[in-house]
């Protein structure tokens, strides 16, 4: 599979991937590093986690195991409300009516409450209040669209992206995973013989048929996951007949997923994390059988996706 624009003129690719490769270091240092890139740039605090009073921490991680969320993300929510209760003295309401530590309006929070199962619950106690944040963002859409959930929570736009940018700092999004589980590599990254790729130039040498991405047989429906944070560019289909899914991790670094079956699990503009099904194992487009075809690129130019992704299990 191949999209316009994604090979290197002449050897502008090598300046920029070797920069980048000497920038990061090691395929684990550069994984490390995937969650300063999707995420957007907020003010130097303290020691993340250890900002978070220890009985707030017991709360967030567990209301998020018993609703499966991310813990880090309620926390941050947390962080934004109340810095963690610390912003509301006695309760008072805010200016828009809402009050506690997660600054639930009354009607909200009676409805939360309903959710997580809460009797005689309590606005202003973080024993109520911090699991019925977790059910409210539950039945709205987290973990799978954060950002739907997060908006409903406090309809701003400002408001998403705030809340992942703390959520980073409590380690959410730094991870990288394989986008299947199980398959077989059938093409790597690199020149090849294979006279269904274009010629491109790469590291300051040009190739007849270049491969710029890694392609990964496997049965038709396998799960296709999300390999880091970030947010959905494109979901469906391009100009060769495709189905694909863009995901962009930070400006100008990008992952595209090609092949997919039609029926996509995510849509233009839904944060996603690590792992996050996005669609499965197709058959559409140019291709020779089922397999996904995984590109990387930054700034345009192509990398070799086995530098970025852990160790095959």
């Amino acid at each position: 599979m191949r999209r316009a624009g994604c090979g290197c003129a002449a050897s502008g690719c090598a300046v920029a991937l070797v920069a980048l490769v000497i920038l990061f270091g090691a395929v684990g240092v550069f994984a490390g590093n995937w969650a300063a890139l999707a995420r957007p740039k907020i003010p130097d605090a303290p020691p993340a986690v250890a900002d978070i009073p220890a009985d707030y921490l017991v709360l967030y991680q567990a209301a998020a195991a018993r609703f499966r969320l991310d813990w880090p993300v309620l926390a941050a929510v947390g962080r934004v409300e109340t810095n963690h209760g610390r912003n509301r003295n006695g309760c008072d309401p805010n200016y828009a009516g809402a009050r506690g530590p997660m600054q639930f309006l009354e009607a909200t929070f009676v409805h939360a409450a309903k959710l997580a199962g809460i009797a005689d619950p309590d606005i202003c106690d973080p024993v109520d209040a911090i699991p019925a944040a977790a059910a409210y963002l539950k039945s709205n859409g987290a973990p799978d669209d954060w950002q739907r959930a997060l908006y409903r929570y406090n309809p701003a736009d400002w408001y998403p992206p705030l809340v992942l940018g703390w959520a980073e700092r409590y380690g959410y999004g730094a991870l990288v995973v394989w986008p299947i589980e199980g398959g077989r590599i059938t093409q790597r990254f690199g020149p090849t013989e294979f006279t269904g790729e274009p010629a491109a130039c790469y590291r300051g040498a040009c190739y007849p048929h270049f491969h710029d991405g890694l392609d990964i047989a496997a049965a038709l429906g396998t799960p296709v996951r999300a390999i880091a944070s970030g947010r959905v560019t494109l979901a469906g289909r391009v100009s060769d007949g495709a189905v694909v899914v863009m995901i962009e991790h930070g400006p100008g670094v990008v992952s595209l997923y090609g092949h997919l079956e039609p029926e996509l699990a995510v849509r233009d503009g839904q944060s996603v994390v690590a792992g996050t099904v996005i669609g499965s194992v197709g058959l559409t487009g140019n291709t020779t059988g089922a397999h996904l075809h995984l590109e990387i690129t930054a700034s345009g130019d192509p990398l070799d996706p086995l530098l970025i992704l852990p160790p095959k299990p």
